[in-house]
């Protein structure tokens, strides 16, 4: 498949880019900042330079001309507002749209979508699950076949290979970016996965036996 990953240098976008050439797919990845464009080319991504906000969305259509899916793994910066979220996430899911690409998939956050309580976050992160809840109604309201992935906290360093997913809420854990990547990778290959919106943590199951209890 030649899927494009948004957000390609980022911390998990930048494995999703790895572990996609890695399955033998053809991976263009979208970054903001040119001075990263070297990481995602050195793994073996066609890199194009878009700013979520910035960019026209025209130039986002083109670049996802002939795609067979999009993976939105972007996010705000340390400093900056939440809204990125929401608005690149308007922008792409119209981008995409647009070109005819009909697989979407998001990294989101976990309980965005089973009623977390946000009452005592602080207000970034009170802004940035109101701003990742807005987002999905975008999404879920596409004519995409679009798959949510809510990962609960992400952890740098190997992934384990062995996680838990679940259609319902699960308790709040963390899990390793790789293992995030992996699912990623998995869920676009599953073609049940679309209209399901997953919560991920660590777990005891492998990728291929979570995926398919969660679907089933």
């Amino acid at each position: 498949m030649r899927i494009i990953v948004i957000g390609g240098s980022g911390r998990t976008g930048i494995l999703i880019v790895e572990k996609l050439v890695a399955a033998g797919h053809s991976v263009v990845a979208t970054i903001r900042n040119p001075r990263h464009m070297a990481e995602t080319v050195k793994r073996g991504a066609e890199t194009i330079v878009l700013d979520l906000d910035k960019s026209p969305l025209s130039d986002f259509t083109t670049t996802m001309k002939g795609a067979d899916a999009v993976v939105f793994a972007a996010g705000s910066a340390a400093g900056e507002s939440s809204a990125l979220d929401r608005i690149g996430t308007r922008r792409t899911v119209h981008a995409a749209e647009n070109a005819g690409v009909k697989r979407y998939l998001s990294i989101s956050a976990i309980g965005a979508s089973t009623g977390l309580s946000i009452r005592s976050m602080d207000d970034e992160m009170k802004d940035y699950y109101k701003q990742k809840r807005a987002a999905a109604k975008f999404i879920t309201s596409s004519s995409l076949d679009w798959t949510i992935l809510e990962p609960g906290e992400l952890t740098d360093g190997g992934g384990t290979g062995k996680v838990l997913l679940s259609q319902q809420a699960i308790n709040e854990e963390s899990v390793p970016r790789e293992d995030v990547a992996a699912v990623t990778v998995a869920l676009l290959e599953e073609p049940k996965s679309a209209g399901k919106v997953l919560q991920l943590t660590r777990g005891t199951q492998t990728i291929a036996t979570a995926l398919k209890a969660a679907l089933s």
